[in-house]
Parts: structure tokens; C-alpha cells; sequence
């Protein structure tokens, strides 16, 4: 019996799902460190923009509710992808690989557009959510060492 070397196992396409995930966040952080250093520098001349940065931190946060949600659908959907590949094979796998693959893209052209039509909010809500990044991570580097303070190490 021979098999096509293209046609892929659903443990592959699982593996290939999730270097997927890891690979757009990678992309993700990279994005938000290049963009926080343009924001550091772009706040010395945008002194006058400071009112309606308050609203875009606002507009951030529902914002970033709302990629919560979506987040959360899509992980669901992977969940629920997952199982498909075991029952479905693989012809049903690729075809939610490639819907995947579209929502990603959509997604993207979303915030692509998003920063060419709304470059200063996207970056302040880039700086905001830099900064909140950055707390979160100094937080969670400053409980680590507490708790090895307590125990003499």
C-alpha cells in the first residue's frame, strides 16, 4: 500500500496547528517590543493627544476583551478541530486548516488596517498594552524571587 507524502497524519497536523499557535505569538511579541520602542520614542511629540489617550486605553481594554473572547472561540474550535481529525481524517482537517488559516489572515488584515487608518491609536494602545505586558512580567519575576528570599536561596 502506498501513501501520498503529502497527506499528513492528525498528530502531524495537530503538531503543525500548534507550532502555528507558538509561531503567531512569537510574531505577536516581536510586534508589540518593535512597536513599544516606536511609542517611547513618538510620546515626546504627541504631548497633545494625552485626553484621547485615556479613551483609547479604554477602547484598548474592551478591545482586548474582545481578542479575549475571540481567543477563546478559537480555542475552542481547536479543541473541537482536534477531535475532528481523529473521527473526520484527514480531508475534514484540511479543510478546517484552512478555514483556520483565513481567520488568522482576516484577523491580521484587521489590524492591519486598524494601524493604517488609526496609527496614533494603535499606538498608544500598542504602549498601554506594552506597559501592561511589562508590569505583568515584572510582577511575575518579583514574586519569584520573594519566594526564594523566604526559603534562604
Amino acid at each position: 500500500m502506498e501513501f501520498d507524502d503529502t497527506t499528513k497524519t492528525p498528530s502531524q497536523l495537530a503538531d503543525d496547528a500548534r507550532q502555528a499557535g507558538r509561531d503567531a505569538a512569537e510574531a505577536a511579541q516581536a510586534f508589540a517590543t518593535g512597536t513599544a520602542t516606536v511609542a517611547s520614542h513618538a510620546a515626546h511629540s504627541i504631548r497633545s493627544v494625552a485626553q484621547d489617550a485615556k479613551a483609547t486605553g479604554k477602547e484598548a481594554l474592551d478591545n482586548a476583551a474582545d481578542v479575549a473572547d475571540e481567543a477563546k472561540k478559537v480555542a475552542v474550535d481547536a479543541a473541537r478541530t482536534g477531535r475532528a481529525y481523529a473521527r473526520d481524517a484527514v480531508n475534514s482537517t484540511g479543510r478546517k486548516m484552512v478555514d483556520w488559516k483565513g481567520r488568522v489572515a482576516n484577523a491580521n488584515e484587521s489590524c492591519a488596517r486598524f494601524v493604517a487608518d488609526e496609527p496614533v491609536k494603535a499606538l498608544w494602545i500598542t504602549a498601554i498594552a506594552s506597559s501592561l505586558l511589562t508590569a505583568l512580567v515584572m510582577t511575575a519575576l518579583g514574586s519569584g524571587r520573594r519566594r526564594h528570599d523566604d526559603y534562604g536561596y
